[in-house]
């Protein structure tokens, strides 16, 4: 299973003025975009992607990927310290454990020949509820 990869970096500025340089391209690379709002575009390269989450001045989350890539979810929190803004990076691939997670569940269900306890509460017509 892939783990997620997380960064912090301590940023001289408030984070005001560290929301505002996101919308700049510099730090995606060159001729690099983002759109600053829920369903905002993602351009960097041959990346593209959305934001899907937009808190200004405190949170960004976006999703992007190469052709023939799996996507990553990107977070980046920003937090206000004495010395600026200490910024969060996490980036992590959901979707693949979201893959491997339902090839589990499906042997569970008995989709699959499965003869776990989940897939003899659904045999017995028992609901399944995610959360």
């Amino acid at each position: 299973m892939n783990k997620a990869v997380e960064r912090e970096l301590l940023v001289p500025e408030t984070p005001e003025e560290v929301w505002r340089s996101l919308a700049e391209p510099g730090w995606l690379g060159k001729d690099a975009s983002i759109e600053l709002e829920p369903a905002g575009e993602v351009q960097a390269g041959e990346r593209s992607g959305f934001v899907e989450e937009a808190e200004e001045p405190s949170r960004l989350v976006f999703w992007w990927s190469a052709p023939d890539e799996e996507a990553s979810r990107v977070e980046l929190d920003l937090e206000e310290t004495d010395e600026g803004t200490l910024v969060r990076v996490t980036e992590s691939r959901p979707l693949e454990i979201l893959t491997l997670r339902g090839r589990d569940l499906a042997v569970e269900l008995d989709l699959a020949g499965g003869q776990g306890p989940l897939a003899s509460a659904a045999a017995g017509g028992a609901a399944l509820v995610m959360g």
